[in-house]
């Protein structure tokens, strides 16, 4: 879980920069349903008891999830960070549907991380081995955070992007005044308002 690495660190910096957590709360997406239902997909069709049963389903859930999840970045490129996370996701997706629903994954990737050059479980899972047929090998998961670190796994390019994006994502709104972090900025008041009401206009009268 890569992720979860940028995320602490977004908040770290953000707050380091005298930003609010609070602040994220005021956040509104659009479409934000579409994405939640996105990733639990993910979560459920990945899970154990699960992944044993998908049988041919499987690859084109994935690829229907990961298409849901981008279409909401795209839909939310007005908030910092989304452009970038939209790209990894883009090039995640490049690599899923070029090789038939699954993330190339390297051989040696696994053999870094595992010590074993094969995946390390024979139900469905969203990562194929690489082969010489593979296309796009290099946006699959060719790098590797190893062990000892938490959540040691193999990832991707587009992973790495879709982290640091939500990372500025973090920083940018939690630095941002409450009025304003949702992405629209405040009318600013008119003269008129600033005069206030003109004379013969009612209004509260003097004493």
């Amino acid at each position: 879980m890569l992720l979860l690495y940028f995320i602490a660190a977004g908040l770290l910096v953000g707050k380091l920069a005298g930003g609010r957590i609070a602040a994220l709360a005021d956040v509104k997406f659009h479409w934000w349903g579409l994405a939640l239902a996105g990733l639990m997909l993910q979560a459920v069709l990945f899970a154990p008891p699960v992944a044993a049963q998908v049988g041919t389903a499987g690859p084109a859930l994935y690829v229907a999830s990961t298409v849901a999840v981008l279409a909401v970045l795209l839909r939310n490129l007005g908030f910092m960070g989304m452009p970038v996370m939209a790209v990894g996701a883009g090039l995640n997706l490049l690599a899923i549907a070029s090789n038939g629903g699954y993330m190339p994954s390297s051989p040696g990737a696994w053999q870094a991380l595992n010590g074993v050059a094969a995946l390390p479980t024979t139900a469905f899972t969203n990562s194929a081995l690489a082969t010489a047929a593979t296309a796009f090998t290099y946006l699959g998961d060719v790098l590797v955070l190893p062990r000892p670190f938490p959540f040691a796994n193999i990832f991707s390019f587009g992973d790495m992007l879709i982290g640091v994006g939500a990372a500025l994502f973090l920083v940018w709104t939690m630095r941002r005044p409450i009025a304003v972090s949702n992405g629209f900025e405040p009318s600013a008041p008119t003269g008129e308002a600033l005069r206030g009401p003109r004379a013969g206009q009612h209004g509260s009268s003097a004493p």
